[in-house]
């Protein structure tokens, strides 16, 4: 029991540390957006053309972070029933009585 519980804490850990990690890369990922944004508000030396391409980066790399919190949290479940306390069901609980 006990080693069932040392793995939930590491589990514990390594999920504070994800969430503090992709809260890190949101507040990169959107103060990088509107640093392009203002650059590109600010002066005209990019094309029309090349700010659809600024748009449809900021879309694909969104998506993929999306993405990725969605298969870090899938695993997290999974570890979650991995490691949870195991119970055992009634029938096996219960000793088999013989005629």
């Amino acid at each position: 029991m006990e080693n069932i519980a040392f793995a939930q804490q590491i589990i514990d850990i390594n999920r504070v540390a994800a969430e503090n990690t992709r809260s890190v890369i949101t507040l990169l990922q959107n103060q990088t957006i509107r640093f392009v944004q203002a650059s590109i508000e600010l002066g005209n030396q990019v094309a029309k053309e090349g700010q659809r391409v600024v748009e449809e980066w900021t879309k694909e790399y969104d998506r993929g972070r999306l993405a990725i919190q969605d298969v870090v949290e899938e695993n997290r479940i999974s570890l979650d029933q991995l490691f949870s306390p195991l119970v055992q069901p009634k029938e096996a609980a219960r000793p088999k009585k013989t005629k």
